[in-house]
């Protein structure tokens, strides 16, 4: 009996011991998805602050060169995502909200996103369609 006692007691003992470590295995997994989450929110706010800096700046001359350079490359990235967004707008017979920026139809009288009243820019343009 003395045996089975031994052996029963030491299959707690490995029984606690995996336990504690399963659960240290899974706390630091929760902790690692916490870093993973607050770097994922923070890499936003950085985006955000850069952002907000852009605007105040993107009509001004920046003091710093690298700044202005970064401003200028930013600003023809835009200008290039605007004519590619176009683009596929132009061949999907979509065209963009003056007042949102949302895509809608070529024919629509009212913006789906917003509600905004929508106006040609000739009577042409109604006509083609």
């Amino acid at each position: 009996m003395d045996f089975f006692d031994d052996v029963v007691s030491k299959a707690k003992e490995a029984i606690d011991v995996a336990s504690k470590k399963t659960g240290e295995v899974v706390n630091t997994q929760k902790q690692k998805f916490d870093i993973a989450s607050l770097e994922s929110k923070r890499a936003k706010d950085f985006a955000v602050l850069g952002e907000i800096y852009y605007n105040k700046i993107k009509d001004s001359a920046a003091d710093d060169e690298n700044v202005s350079e970064l401003v200028l490359s930013i600003k023809e990235k835009s200008d290039k995502i605007d004519k590619l967004k176009a683009e596929i707008n132009s061949v999907k017979n979509r065209r963009i909200c003056p007042k949102c920026g949302a895509a809608i139809e070529q024919t629509s009288n009212y913006c789906n996103a917003c509600g905004a009243k929508l106006f040609y820019d000739s009577e042409e343009d109604k006509t083609e369609e």
